[in-house]
């Protein structure tokens, strides 16, 4: 330990040089000071992480780290890059997220300063869209307000001349808020059969009454079939004759995707919004499998279906399977028009297929697409 000195000029009285002396305290507090120098860059001990949070203002974000000594090594570069994208892609890698784009508003709006985030997934559990709501609010510009997130399903406002449709369909945009005045949400997922396609068996046509036995040598025998309706010529070839005749007896039918719990227990019905005989074709209008088909001028071997449900349609169940229902007719004292049913409420119909799914619960805040190519 250094002496202790005195900072008085030499004509002071020895008196004065003895107070002076007493009160340098720097022998006691001179190892403290040096332990300062570079404190920050050093692991510091637990009992000052709190303060230290404090003093970086990084108390908010502490719901989302593990512990304080990860709030600190990853909120102080966060903390300088916050106000920016790239602070808003820092603070959803702590909850498992990320995204693949920032969409903002067009300046001419007015409210010009709104953003959506097209995240890199549809959310795991619904009860994480508040955590990625506030993270990223914690991080995006003061002058920006982040109010929509979506995934595998967005509809976007329609424009024209850039003038306001006011409050009508025309200027609003897909998703469901959570709470009011909380981000809008937007998701969708996709099931299909295995390889995108199903085809028909003997039994499935047999069961809709539209079997027809295959063809052998190059015609088709007269039948109990709609010839009138299918487009058929007497020089057709036999196994297209066949396919066409078919897919008019399956078109005049309704179409009905069931969605099945993992027990096989019917969540409810969603009717088909979507029926068409259909071509490969390379930028078509639907899409299946990784193929794209377009509308066939006349029927054809191959029928497109789709069923979308609507947000909230089977909210909070596990959906684990899906098949087709042709031919089925909702209860008699169903509303015209109906496109949902809830549980065993269809009657009569055939089961086509059985299509397992990722057993995914249903939320709020998405859609569920079943498609797929129906082959003859």
């Amino acid at each position: 330990m250094s002496e202790r000195q005195h900072f008085l000029p030499s004509s002071s009285s020895a008196a004065e040089q003895a107070v002076s002396a007493a009160l340098d305290r720097r022998p006691e507090l001179a190892p403290a000071i040096e332990a300062l120098h570079a404190f920050k860059y050093r692991a510091p001990n637990e009992s000052v992480l709190p303060a230290l949070v404090m003093e970086y203002g990084l108390g908010p974000i502490t719901p989302y780290l593990p512990d304080l000594a990860t709030v600190i090594f990853y909120g102080v570069p966060w903390s300088r890059v916050r106000g920016t994208p790239e602070g808003v892609r820092r603070a959803l890698s702590w909850i498992g997220y990320a995204y693949d784009l920032i969409h903002e508003a067009p300046s001419r709006r007015m409210r010009w300063n709104l953003f959506e985030l097209d995240l890199d997934r549809v959310r795991d559990d619904e009860a994480h869209l508040d955590t990625i709501e506030a993270v990223v609010r914690l991080s995006q510009p003061a002058r920006s307000e982040f109010w929509r997130g979506y995934d595998g399903y967005n509809v976007r406002e329609f424009e024209w001349g850039w003038s306001r449709w006011g409050n009508s369909i025309w200027g609003d945009v897909s998703g469901v808020r959570l709470h009011e005045g909380g981000v809008k949400w937007s998701f969708g997922r996709t099931h299909e059969p295995a390889g995108g396609e199903h085809r028909f068996t003997e039994t499935e046509l047999t069961a809709l009454g539209v079997w027809i036995e295959p063809v052998v040598g190059s015609g088709l025998a007269w039948g109990a079939f709609p010839w009138s309706t299918a487009g058929i010529q007497w020089s057709s070839d036999g196994e297209e004759a066949r396919a066409q005749a078919i897919a008019a007896g399956l078109l005049g039918k309704s179409f009905w995707a069931v969605l099945r719990r993992g027990d096989g227990s019917v969540i409810g019905y969603r009717k088909a919004r979507s029926v068409h005989c259909v071509v490969p074709a390379f930028a078509g209008r639907f899409e299946a499998g990784g193929s794209t088909y377009e509308p066939a001028e006349e029927f054809t071997s191959r029928i497109f279906v789709e069923a979308l449900s609507a947000f909230g349609e089977g909210e909070g169940d596990a959906f684990a399977s899906w098949s087709l229902v042709i031919g089925g007719a909702p209860p008699a004292e169903t509303k015209p028009g109906v496109q949902w049913l809830d549980g065993e409420t269809l009657s009569g119909g055939v089961i086509v297929g059985d299509f397992p799914t990722s057993a995914d619960q249903i939320g709020k805040t998405d859609r569920q697409r079943m498609r797929g190519i129906f082959r003859i």
